[in-house]
């Protein structure tokens, strides 16, 4: 950022706060540019050890406007910081009367700062962006993520659902927004699983599964499984069933998580196995896999399981962090002392090797 444009945005604040356009620079925070894969890096790695990482800086990106292929390729990328940065000074640059190209650099800034973890800067940063531009004028996606962002930022999931509740009416009442229900009801799903509230989750299921999408129906079942609510997730099961064949992964995954539910291990590992089998680049049955294992009793094979996974997609499944979390734990269990660190290091460096900006080091139990 250039020191003129800094002192603009410290000095210019117009009486009663009013912003003047979608590109006022006063709408804007500064971007959060720390890592914190980057800081586990320095803390726990050799610096002769450590590998390259980009590190953007404000200096890069700032009075000029980037094109969309360039954003894109953060995204593909994971170069949350890059995209932030890069989408801030076209949104500067742009000319103040092109709205529809304003907000779409819009939907990439706030993507940006979710994804770095910065949800709190989104939210500050939606809200004086809806004192410029009405609701109804911005783009689809970025309504969604004004929708996620309490959640994300503040544990604030009932909101969260409120907001997307109302994107999802919104849907359903027109033609042909089958694949923006579907997204959205799989939102919902997911704030199910962070309210921890049991009642509140059972009625939000219920409106979800008023959809006739096998794959909203067995995500809504898998749901009830984490509920406890193993009759209704059979319910749900049997009418995915009905809609798909018997030997489809779908289905097959159903019966593998149902059986795990029920602590039929051996059985759910077969069928885990099966789909791993056939479909090796399906995570969650690799994953589920190497959990079976564990709880089998067997913590050597589910580490060599998931570092396989790991090792054989190493920019999918290398830079999961419910995959690197697992692994950590059944190295937890397997190892102590400096062996365990010198694991958890070596992981940590594949990791950073492969991984974008944002990646929760939490995943790797290091304290």
């Amino acid at each position: 950022m250039t020191s003129l444009l800094s002192g603009i945005r410290a000095n210019s604040q117009s009486p009663g706060g009013v912003y003047r356009s979608l590109n006022d620079p006063r709408l804007f925070e500064p971007t959060p540019l720390r890592d914190t894969l980057d800081e586990a890096l320095t803390t726990y790695v050799s610096s002769d050890s450590r590998p390259r990482r980009d590190a953007p800086t404000l200096s890069d990106f700032t009075r000029r406007v980037h094109g969309y292929e360039i954003l894109n390729q953060y995204v593909v990328g994971g170069q949350w910081r890059a995209l932030a940065l890069a989408s801030e000074s076209s949104i500067i640059e742009t000319f103040a009367d092109d709205q529809r190209t304003l907000l779409k650099y819009w939907v990439y800034r706030i993507l940006a700062l979710t994804q770095m973890g910065a949800s709190e800067v989104a939210d500050r940063e939606l809200g004086r962006l809806e004192q410029v531009s009405g609701l109804k004028k911005w783009p689809f996606e970025l309504r969604v993520l004004r929708a996620q962002v309490p959640g994300l930022a503040y544990g604030m999931w009932i909101k969260s659902v409120d907001r997307l509740c109302a994107l999802l009416r919104g849907c359903r009442r027109q033609a042909d927004q089958n694949q923006r229900v579907f997204r959205l009801s799989l939102m919902l799903l997911k704030c199910v699983v962070e309210m921890q509230d049991s009642s509140l989750a059972t009625q939000i299921l219920d409106q979800v599964t008023i959809e006739d999408d096998p794959l909203v129906l067995s995500a809504a079942a898998r749901m009830y499984l984490q509920l406890g609510g193993i009759p209704a997730a059979e319910r749900l099961f049997v009418r995915v069933e009905g809609m798909v064949a018997k030997d489809d992964k779908l289905t097959l995954m159903n019966r593998a998580l149902y059986a795990v539910a029920a602590g039929k291990w051996e059985t759910a590992r077969e069928m885990f196995a099966r789909v791993h089998g056939e479909c090796p680049e399906h995570l969650a049955a690799g994953n589920n896999l190497a959990l079976c294992d564990l709880y089998l009793g067997q913590p050597q094979a589910m580490l060599n399981g998931l570092q396989a996974l790991m090792g054989e997609a190493p920019a999918a499944a290398g830079t999961s962090e419910e995959l690197v979390f697992n692994y950590c734990t059944g190295l937890d269990l397997h190892y102590d002392g400096a062996r365990l660190r010198d694991a958890k290091a070596k992981k940590l460096v594949e990791v950073a090797t492969w991984a974008g900006d944002g990646f929760h080091t939490s995943s790797f139990k290091l304290t």
